[in-house]
């Protein structure tokens, strides 16, 4: 194996690990967005499978536009919003229809709903008899701590091709000071 191929070995184990760690971590952080929305709509699933929900009426107010706070809809059979604190231009939050029916013939379901640009959401909808839960929350402080991610991988990627580089070269220059010296011993 020449110096060259042993470089863009390295420079692919190096793109493939660092590539590999960024969707690792991506894919976690997107996943962990879930679960403020998985705990109020399971909490709130529970509490009207008795009755009523304590839960809803305790939460305060939350305008999807401005805040990234967690919120929580309950939509009807219909999948038209009956009650929550999850507020849209002035109305509860009414994700694809889609998206409710999903829960309401799978039992659950989870998807990024993005209402408009600039807002998108970590959903998890939950079945409780008639009627479907909605529990999420903004997917803004995700989305930052991802863009922090790449940038962070991208430098440690150019580090890595830096170290690789003055490494090839240094095998380069060993190499062309021994052949220097074997041609004047040879003499």
């Amino acid at each position: 194996m020449n110096r060259l191929e042993a470089w863009l070995i390295g420079v692919v184990v190096a793109t493939i690990t660092l590539g590999t760690v960024y969707v690792v971590a991506q894919q976690l952080d997107r996943q962990a967005a879930d679960q403020a929305g998985a705990q109020l709509a399971s909490q709130v699933a529970s509490e009207l499978s008795t009755g009523s929900s304590a839960t809803i009426d305790a939460l305060p107010r939350v305008d999807l536009a401005a805040s990234l706070a967690a919120f929580v809809v309950v939509y009807d059979g219909s999948g038209h919003p009956i009650s929550g604190n999850g507020y849209l231009d002035g109305q509860l939050a009414a994700p694809p229809s889609g998206v409710i029916s999903t829960a309401a013939s799978d039992g659950s379901n989870h998807v990024t709903w993005q209402p408009r640009p600039g807002l998108r959401f970590a959903t998890v909808e939950v079945r409780s008899g008639d009627r479907i839960v909605m529990g999420a929350q903004s997917l803004i402080p995700t989305e930052q701590r991802t863009d922090r991610l790449g940038l962070l991988v991208a430098l440690a990627w150019l580090g890595t091709m830096f170290a690789i580089g003055l490494i090839a070269l240094a095998f380069w220059w060993v190499a062309r000071a021994q052949a220097a010296q074997g041609t004047r011993l040879s003499r």
